[in-house]
């Protein structure tokens, strides 16, 4: 099961995933980016994946896509982490996630 949490602010559109990012929950993310990823305003896309216990493959190829678009992944527990690793050595830019900053929705 997935759950996704979309907060919006000036600056930021930040989506918050929580669970495990499988199968059709890759389609169900992939569609809500896509949705709110037209309209071509320039706020910074922020992935929150603090409370993502397990990523499959598709799951990656779609975090890849969404890092060549610009959006940043943000993730602090180790398997996550581990994750975003492959990611970028599968060649998205390194300056498209951080592992090692944790950001809470209420500190924005």
């Amino acid at each position: 099961m997935l759950k996704i949490t979309i907060m919006e602010t000036a600056t930021d559109r930040r989506w918050i995933v929580q669970g495990r990012l499988v199968g059709p929950w890759v389609s169900e993310l992939r569609t809500t980016w896509k949705r709110a990823h037209k309209s071509q305003d320039k706020r910074a896309c922020i992935i929150d994946l603090n409370d993502v216990t397990f990523i499959d493959k598709s799951g990656e190829r779609l975090l890849r896509a969404m890092c060549k678009k610009g959006a940043q992944l943000i993730a602090r527990g180790l398997y996550v982490k581990h994750v975003l690793e492959q990611v970028k050595i599968s060649g998205v830019n390194a300056t498209s996630f951080s592992a090692d900053r944790t950001v809470r929705a209420e500190d924005q």
